[in-house]
């Protein structure tokens, strides 16, 4: 079983990892020799293991910045500032799976104690900045003001100093991200900020300069709930009308709770029902709605494609891993957490890292799953939506789509990648216990493309600057589907 990179931190590819000597908090303070000893190991093992480090980024770019980052490490730091600066040398690759996750735990005990946040929420659109949510104690912002420059910094200094600590291909990919992110990053940056000044365009076109405090708790409950944007949370099936199934298929691996995270049984139950009830009603067309998907595994994407395949297939048309020392020692991590003859592709990975040494590359044979038989499979116009939204295996399954004809892709081009350097492991650091992610192995989409690219729509939709209550976007296909179905 071979898993695609999520979005989130959560769902990271589980790596049993060595325990530093102590037992370390953000506030753990290390000596400056130890930070420094620390930093030559992930740079030699983001050499050794990464499938191609410096496929972006030359390696003069990381040889000088590790010098010079190497070189500023002259006295002690606490785990969170380690942890802050070793993510931005990671970061230089340019590859959103090589990268040490954002602090979590620490910012979450931040927001526990009361720690106050930048109290509002953006959409990033060709790098302009909009208030896209505001806590509803900001009575002088609105949603789609324009904000210009923040503490006096135009949107072109203040965007890189966040971004630098994303790891992402392009710049669009980065924006995507600290969407999500805008708030942690902003603690990560400025710590001790409390206030922020926004230089914003309102909707009338005049331009004004806001203080805004920052806010905890209860204070950052949004505007009314007219201003909320629609979600697209969780799993759905329904009929629109009588002739246009809609499938949601949410993310690609098991969201219940306290369940096992890989376990398909119950996904598996309910793409079924929800194709055997489509086929009953007579569809005559699917929306298969992959916006704002966070990805997950193809054991679980393979059960909504084969209703829809008509013919075998695959996620990738070539997969190539790098052994290393790394790998191999995560993969048999893994392996140990694993019943006996249950290893699945973590044992073919064990007899493939055997056989050859450290920093060859091999091309795995990957198999083909199969289609559901003729006549028990959806045989109507496949429709796939995708926003800048979908990640990891969600944008896998569009490109498989894609390129095999299976449906017709629509909405907006993804910020991730379709061929990607993936298949995400993890080393640890041995004296501050961090951990490092990296991409094992270069994934090349059914299409033969072989350089990072995301997924273009086949039809592009019109999406708005902010999502509103309505999920007009939805409406713009249906119209469309039911044009060509009358046509």
């Amino acid at each position: 079983m071979l898993k695609s990179l999520t979005l989130c931190t959560a769902l990271m590819t589980a790596v049993a990892a060595p325990i530093a000597a102590q037992a370390p908090t953000p506030d753990t303070v290390y000596e400056a020799d130890v930070v420094r000893a620390d930093f030559d190991r992930l740079y030699a093992g983001l050499r050794a293991a990464h499938f191609d480090l410096f496929a972006v980024t030359p390696q003069a770019v990381f040889d000088q910045r590790h010098a010079e980052m190497r070189a500023g490490f002259d006295r002690p730091m606490t785990r969170l500032d380690i942890r802050r600066e070793f993510q931005e040398f990671t970061a230089l690759a340019r590859h959103a799976h090589a990268r040490i996750d954002f602090p979590m735990e620490a910012y979450g005990a931040f927001r526990a104690a009361g720690g106050r946040v930048l109290p509002l929420t953006i959409s990033i659109r060709e790098g302009r900045v909009f208030v896209e949510t505001r806590a509803a104690a900001l009575e002088d912002l609105a949603p789609g003001d324009e904000i210009l420059a923040f503490n006096g910094q135009p949107n072109t200094v203040w965007i890189p100093a966040l971004t630098r600590h994303l790891s992402a291909e392009t710049p669009r990919f980065a924006h995507t991200l600290l969407e999500t992110y805008l708030r942690g990053l902003v603690w990560l940056e400025w710590p001790e900020m409390t206030e922020a000044t926004l230089d914003v365009r309102h909707a009338d076109g005049s331009v004004e300069t806001l203080t805004l405090p920052f806010l905890s708790g209860d204070a950052l409950a949004p505007a009314e709930e007219g201003e909320q944007p629609f979600s697209l949370d969780g799993r759905e099936a329904r009929m629109i009308g009588s002739d246009i199934a809609y499938l949601r298929p949410g993310p690609f691996y098991n969201t219940e709770p306290d369940g096992n995270v890989w376990d398909t049984t119950g996904f598996a139950a309910f793409v079924d029902n929800s194709f055997n009830d489509f086929r009953s009603a007579g569809a005559e067309a699917l929306i298969l709605d992959l916006r704002d998907n966070p990805g997950g595994d193809n054991s679980f994407s393979d059960r909504v494609m084969a209703w829809i395949a008509d013919r075998p297939f695959r996620f990738a048309s070539r997969f190539t891993v790098r052994v290393s020392e790394e790998t191999t020692a995560a993969n048999q991590a893994r392996l140990d957490t694993l019943p006996e003859g249950e290893g699945g592709m973590s044992a073919t990975y064990a007899d493939l890292f055997a056989a050859h040494a450290p920093g060859e590359t091999v091309e795995i044979d990957l198999p083909y799953a199969q289609p559901r038989p003729d006549g028990d499979r959806f045989e109507g116009q496949v429709y796939v939506l995708i926003n800048r939204y979908s990640f990891s295996n969600a944008v896998t399954v569009a490109a498989q789509i894609q390129d095999y004809g299976f449906g017709v892709i629509t909405g907006e081009t993804t910020a991730d990648m379709a061929t990607t350097y993936g298949a995400m492991e993890q080393f640890t650091l041995p004296r501050t216990g961090i951990i490092v992610g990296y991409p094992k192995a270069h994934i090349v989409r059914i299409n033969g493309a072989s350089e990072s690219h995301p997924v273009t729509p086949d039809i592009a939709l019109d999406f708005p600057v902010l999502r509103g209550p309505e999920d007009v976007v939805l409406d713009q296909l249906v119209a469309h589907v039911r044009t060509a179905l009358d046509g």
